[in-house]
């Protein structure tokens, strides 16, 4: 038995010893196909582009000597147009790959750029709308605690913008605001409950301590005056 199992481990031996020489062999079949494969392809890239496939159909059936002889051939004809660059279409190919490619990214961008300036948008009338609000709440609780200090009296937060600065002289004239303003001025006083944000440049205050009396200015206040509108803020 025991010289049964030494002849198979042999046997065993002599063949995997076969089947590794073979494996090699292949191995350097295989290293040697990749290198032609290598090879022609660099030969093909070298032609430029290939004819479709429905031209190469017309040289499939004919021979060797046939092939080499159209080569030949045609070698000859292309003689005459050595100062052309052969790669020319190859390079129109490239280039107009790379130029859809190119406006492909600029719409994706475009979009982009669409959406970044919605968003931008959106969040400045947010701001805007935030501002407003807070004044107005503001000004709201400064009447009030104003009106508790003094009863008969009143006042009010007035949020001095660009067209209240060109247009202080011109205030109590009727005929400037009804006819000499231009549009543009006039658009922005239609929407009282949520002006442009970008206008505005300060916090006026206005109040009366008498129930008929005029409004003054902080500027027209006496000093006690001053420190009640300061206690009422």
């Amino acid at each position: 038995d025991l010289d049964k199992l030494k002849g198979q481990d042999l046997k065993n031996s002599k063949l995997l010893d076969e089947a590794s020489e073979r494996s090699e062999k292949l191995m350097s079949k295989k290293s040697m196909n990749i290198a032609k494969r290598d090879s022609y392809m660099r030969k093909i890239q070298e032609l430029g582009s290939l004819p479709p496939p429905s031209e190469l159909r017309n040289y499939q059936n004919k021979s060797i000597t046939e092939l080499e002889k159209e080569l030949e051939r045609v070698n000859k004809k292309l003689k005459k147009y050595s100062h052309v660059n052969k790669k020319a279409f190859d390079q129109y190919v490239n280039f107009s790959e790379q130029r859809e490619s190119l406006i492909k990214r600029k719409e994706e961008l475009d979009k982009g750029a669409e959406k970044v300036k919605e968003l931008v948008e959106s969040l400045d009338r947010k701001k805007d709308e935030a501002i407003n609000r807070t004044f107005r709440g503001v000004s709201k609780h400064f009447a009030e605690v104003f009106k508790e200090l003094v009863p008969l009296g009143g006042g009010e937060l007035i949020m001095r913008t660009t067209l209240d600065e060109g247009n202080e002289d011109e205030e109590t004239d009727d005929e400037m605001e009804s006819d000499g303003e231009s549009p543009s001025k006039k658009s922005k006083k239609l929407n009282p409950e949520n002006p442009d944000v970008s206008l505005y440049r300060g916090i006026g205050i206005k109040v009366r301590f008498s129930k008929v009396g005029e409004n003054f200015l902080m500027s027209q206040l006496s000093g006690g005056q001053k420190a009640l509108v300061a206690l009422a803020l």
